[in-house]
């Protein structure tokens, strides 16, 4: 039976290994994967709080690695340590069901039935959506879920240990499996330097150490009561004692002490000295204590690497935490901010605001942004919100897609089963690719999980209460102490993912104690039978669960031919100019391209600069004073101290004026033979600043600096080329865009004033930009992209063509806008990544003017889906009227291409959803009412 436990470890570990390593991301993903893979492989200083074991960890990975399989590198860290995971759950599995009461315990049955329900239950969640997500890209969740998992198995291997340890006579705690709880201790510390989610596995720990040791045995239900109590606030005191004791204010306290280098040797000493202590007086319990927050310290040592990389002034040196006055707010966090908790100011329904003068208990609704505070307005109260929105939207809806079914990848997307009309009805409406991530498992998950949890409590009721601990503490515990804002930039699933393997486990315990009731079922039978009967349950049982999950899955978790992060930041990088200063967005602008610059080496030149971090002090100074790679210091005039401690301002609209010399901006541009009176000197526009309220508007740290940036570079005589990327909002641009010319995928600010919105556009100089772009694998159908790159794709690919061709056509250029047009189409063709309506509309046109009329109704059928699923969303909601405009936006494009029966189909479906026979028309009907119009 041995040998059998450990071949269906090795299938099942070889199983995600496998599920994994195929469906692993090729190179950088968006989000934080490519700075992930940057710091990793530089050693570098990432956003914080940082996490030093995770880069060593990906470094040894990465370090011999040339730098077109760094990425890879790093990203197979994350796939190894998912597979681990996956096997650790296995592990725990059978382990904590052999442990049920159960009547056949201890029997071959019983094994068989604890490895039957351990494979299905690790092999569900192998399959989980939001874990399968992390395993295949280089992110700390990955890794930090293998922490998770770790404790929660040695902790189960202790308790073995620990009841020979009491069969043989010994003292708690005086026994050789005491040293694993040192191990457990040890992996606490290092999991501090990868992500702080493998400390809420200290509760289940906790009380398994309690009911090993310290339960009252044939105690009164009062006296019991008072003693799981009692254990219950001696486990948060030392949980509070590494987090935040150790991990936040023993940095505080170093960072106070003003001498943090004799701060951490006293800490050492007077540790030494209480081990030397205990250990004279017997005192295990004591020494054991102490010996764990050593193990804890040496671990948590690991953040030393963060102010050793700092010092050495790297590219990407975050926070730049080189001293303690630094590094103790990166590790804390504070750039973050910080969100009430139990008391504080919440919002006021009368008052529609923030309420400071009352603050109330259980604040959930806290920020003051204008947008949230919008929000805010459609719930009745903070508990209101916490249920529907923090619990229900951004928990409960989670745990759904995970064991029940997602209806599509966009954000805010809902859960679903499969069964109902209504989900059918919206199938159909589906684009090809949002069909993809259209997974439905029909609740068979939810209810094997469900049954589980109910075998887990009648059959074993201690370890049902540590493990519902576990998943209370990973899911409802971390909706309340996150408290999150209405509005967030993605999904946030990922940091659930403890919780989803919580109730995985209880997924292999519902199908345990199906087999179990099979067993007894058919006990009268023959033992044939019986074996086929458990068999075939158990078939029954891998089919239904973990490889529907999978079938439904594997689509849409697909990454190994997604390229499309790293060749839009390779895109992005060729839209400029020589020595350019770039300024771009967030996290999926910034990264990817950090990536390319520092592990690839691709041009160094340019000078990244991240708008959101330029709100910072410390990044001003970097920018200022540093070099990164080949890009100098950037021209920045202001003071050091104001830089260092510059806030928001005040601003009244004004006109900025920056001087342009005719001549030496001719040459700077490579505009030699253009007239130069088309230059506007001195070049003026109207700041406006960012609106705050009716009376008053500001400008951001960044505005400011950028604003200095172009003042100085304009005095000196525009040496260097500023760009925006066209991802950049325009509430950052300083209301520059009259002065924009497009070039690929960014907007050079260029003092020749236009009103074109889009940009001015150079057809010479697009199509210089255009044919370096990249499409890799965008035209593959077996390929899955994303919404949101969708979206990207068919917003600024596609419109940088579009623009480009129709520059071309007003200058009668029309076989050059022909064959550009049929470039981006070849490369993107709607038929992977269907067009948005915004962009699908004018490329049909543009192809009517080219007199292609066939190619004009191809994509306005690619968008048809589109604008009816956004019309169905908005049925009797304010936003019906402008779905209504986008069809019958697309119906008239229908008409201009001739397509009379594709405008019929679409109005009577547009009828037929607003149950308004007044949008119904016949192709004859439509085919007269152009006529009758045409002149």
């Amino acid at each position: 039976m041995h040998r059998i436990h450990r071949l269906s470890a090795v299938f099942v570990f070889t199983y995600a290994l496998v599920l994994y390593g195929t469906t692993m991301a090729p190179t950088t993903s968006f989000w934080d994967s490519g700075e992930f893979i940057a710091s990793v492989h530089g050693l570098e200083v990432m956003h914080p709080p940082g996490a030093p074991v995770y880069m060593l960890i990906g470094r040894l990975f990465s370090m011999f690695a040339p730098p077109p399989f760094v990425a890879p590198s790093v990203n197979l860290v994350s796939v190894l340590a998912s597979a681990l995971t996956v096997l650790l759950g296995y592990l725990i599995l059978v382990r904590l069901i052999l442990a049920w009461r159960d009547p056949r315990r201890g029997t071959r049955t019983h094994r068989i039935i604890a490895i039957s329900g351990g494979i299905i239950g690790a092999l569900a969640f192998a399959a989980s959506d939001s874990f399968w997500y992390n395993a295949v890209e280089a992110e700390v969740y990955a890794l930090s879920m293998f922490f998770t998992a770790l404790p929660l198995w040695l902790i189960l291997r202790w308790q073995d240990r620990a009841a020979a340890d009491q069969a043989n006579g010994l003292a708690p705690f005086t026994g050789p499996g005491s040293r694993l709880l040192i191990l457990i201790a040890y992996l606490y510390g290092l999991a501090t330097g990868i992500h702080l989610m493998a400390l809420l596995t200290f509760f289940f720990i906790a009380l398994i150490i309690y009911f090993q040791y310290f339960e009252p045995e044939g105690a009164e239900k009062r006296r019991y009561v008072r003693s799981l109590l009692a254990a219950g606030l001696v486990t948060a005191v030392a949980f509070l004692v590494i987090y935040p004791g150790i991990v936040v204010f023993l940095p505080d306290l170093a960072g106070w002490s003003g001498r943090p280098g004799l701060f951490a040797i006293g800490v050492c000493l007077v540790l030494v000295l209480g081990l030397i202590y205990t250990e004279r007086r017997g005192q295990p319990v004591r020494n054991l204590i102490v010996l764990c927050l050593i193990a804890v310290l040496i671990g948590y040592s690991s953040y030393a690497l963060i102010p050793i990389r700092s010092l050495a002034d790297p590219p990407i040196d975050l926070n730049d935490p080189e001293t303690t006055e630094a590094l103790v707010p990166y590790i804390k966090r504070d750039q973050y901010g910080q969100t009430p908790l139990l008391h504080g100011a919440t919002y006021d329904n009368r008052l529609r605001t923030i309420d400071y003068d009352h603050p109330a208990l259980f604040p959930r609704r806290h920020s003051e942004m204008p947008r949230h505070l919008a929000l805010y307005a459609g719930y009745r109260s903070d508990l209101d919100y916490f249920v529907r929105y923090q619990l229900g939207h951004m928990y409960v809806r989670y745990l759904l897609w995970n064991f029940a079914g997602r209806a599509q990848d966009t954000q805010h997307a809902r859960s679903i089963f499969g069964f109902s009309e209504a989900e059918t009805a919206d199938y159909v409406y589906l684009t090809p690719s949002e069909r993809a991530s259209r997974n439905a498992y029909f609740g068979l998950p939810l209810l094997l999980g469900l049954l589980g949890m109910a075998f887990h409590f009648n059959r074993d009721p201690r370890r049902a209460l540590c493990l519902f601990l576990l998943f209370l503490a990973t899911g409802f515990g971390l909706v309340v102490y996150l408290n999150e804002v209405p509005v967030t930039p993605r999904e946030r699933d990922y940091i659930f993912v403890a919780s989803f393997f919580a109730f995985s486990l209880w997924i292999g315990m519902g199908a345990a104690g199906l087999l179990g009731w099979v067993q007894q079922f058919t006990e009268k039978a023959s033992e044939r039978l019986r074996a086929a009967a458990t068999g075939g349950t158990g078939l029954v049982l891998l089919a239904a669960v973990p490889l529907l999950m999978v079938v439904q899955n594997y689509d849409d978790h697909d990454r190994s031919g997604r390229m499309l992060a790293r060749d839009f930041a390779y895109n992005l990088l060729m839209s400029v100019e020589d020595n350019a200063v770039l300024f771009v967005g967030g996290d999926n602008d910034t990264y990817p391209l950090w990536y390319l610059q520092e592990v690839e080496g691709i041009r160094r030149d340019v000078r990244v600069v991240t708008l959101s971090l330029l709100d910072t002090g410390w990044y001003a100074l970097q920018l200022k004073h540093q070099w990164s790679r080949e890009a100098p210091p950037l021209p920045i005039t202001m003071p050091d101290d104001e830089l260092a401690a510059i806030q928001l301002r005040a601003w009244k609209p004004r006109e900025i004026a920056l001087p342009v010399n005719r001549a030496v901006v001719q040459r700077a541009f490579g505009l030699v033979g253009v007239d130069t009176t088309v230059f506007e000197s001195p070049m003026r526009w109207t700041l406006n600043g960012r609106p705050y309220n009716q009376e008053l508007s500001l400008l951001y740290p960044s505005d400011q600096v950028i604003l200095n940036m172009l003042a100085e570079n304009a005095r000196q005589g525009w040496p260097r080329p500023f760009y925006f990327a066209a991802t950049s909002g325009p509430d950052s641009q300083l209301d520059l865009q009259p002065y924009f010319q497009r070039e690929g995928l960014a907007y050079r600010i260029v003092p020749l004033r236009h009103e074109n919105p889009f940009g001015r556009v150079v057809p010479e100089i697009m199509m210089d930009r255009l044919s370096h772009f990249r499409f890799t694998n965008l035209a593959d159908p077996a390929v899955y992209y994303h919404a949101d790159t969708r979206e990207m794709v068919g917003t600024h690919y596609r419109q940088s063509y579009l623009l480009t061709a129709d520059e071309l056509i007003a200058e009668g250029r029309r076989a050059e806008a022909r064959n550009l047009l049929d470039r981006v189409m070849r490369a993107v063709p709607p038929e992977t990544i269907p067009p948005g309506f915004y962009t699908a509309v004018p490329l049909a046109q543009a192809y009517l003017a080219l007199g292609d009329s066939a190619r004009a109704v191809t994509l306005t059928q690619a968008v048809e889906p589109r604008v009816l699923q956004t019309l169905r969303a908005a049925l009797d909601t304010p936003s019906q009227n402008q779905a209504i405009q986008q069809i019958q936006t697309v119906q008239v494009a229908y008409l201009q291409a001739g397509a009379f029966d594709e405008a019929a189909r679409l109005g009577n479906t547009m009828a037929d959803l607003l149950q308004n026979d007044a949008y119904r028309q016949t192709p004859e009907a439509l085919r007269q009412l152009i006529e009758d119009r045409s002149p």
